[in-house]
């Protein structure tokens, strides 16, 4: 493995060079979040299925067994499946349907990219804002679960919530992010600035 880094940019600092670093940074930061997350998310989903195996045997065995595991069952699952979409959108791990991809010039397959992200960032918008509405009603009501634990509504309601919010931040950020790549060196090199790596 090479451990050589890059020589860093030794050409003309210019404020655009300074925002498209500042934009790798911030790139840089999110993805180890995002991938923290999906591990998070997938360790839970492991977990789940021990628990759930546990479950079964146990019921067949008359071994005791944990109350309430279909509530806590359903609470893990919200959140292993919306905390990890930030994780699956950055690492392209959505399924998509690309038949026409290969035959598109770069100019417009980035566009049918950034219209893609912009697609997913309206549908958790729009998921996230009804659910943070779902999470406010049901507290000020003071909702709870009619089976045990008896949880108020509004915890794993919160947790699917900032699943979405997540998903949103994301694919807002890389649509920002493909913006300043392409945009960022050239008005970079116009301010009399070198190619940027």
């Amino acid at each position: 493995m090479d451990t050589t880094r890059p020589s860093p940019y030794t050409g003309r600092k210019t404020p655009a060079l300074y925002l498209l670093l500042g934009f790798r940074k911030v790139a840089q930061k999110a993805d180890r979040l995002y991938f923290i997350l999906g591990y998070i998310c997938g360790l839970e989903l492991l977990l789940l299925g021990f628990f759930i195996t546990y479950q079964v045997i146990a019921k067949n065995l008359g071994w005791p067994r944990a109350q309430g595991t279909d509530a806590m069952s359903g609470y893990v699952l919200a959140m292993a499946a919306t905390w990890a979409l930030s994780y699956s959108l950055r690492s392209e791990a959505h399924v998509r349907i690309d038949v026409l991809l290969p035959h598109m010039s770069p100019k417009i397959r980035a566009v049918a990219d950034w219209l893609a992200l912009l697609a997913v960032a309206f549908f958790g918008y729009v998921t996230a804002w009804k659910m943070w509405e779902n999470v406010i009603s049901d507290y000020e009501r003071g909702v709870i679960t009619p089976t045990y634990p008896l949880t108020p509504l509004f915890i794993p309601k919160t947790v699917v919530a900032i699943g979405f919010t997540l998903l949103v931040i994301t694919a807002a950020q890389m649509m920002l992010s493909m913006m300043a790549e392409r945009w960022l060196p050239r008005i970079h090199r116009a301010m009399g600035g070198d190619e940027i790596q």
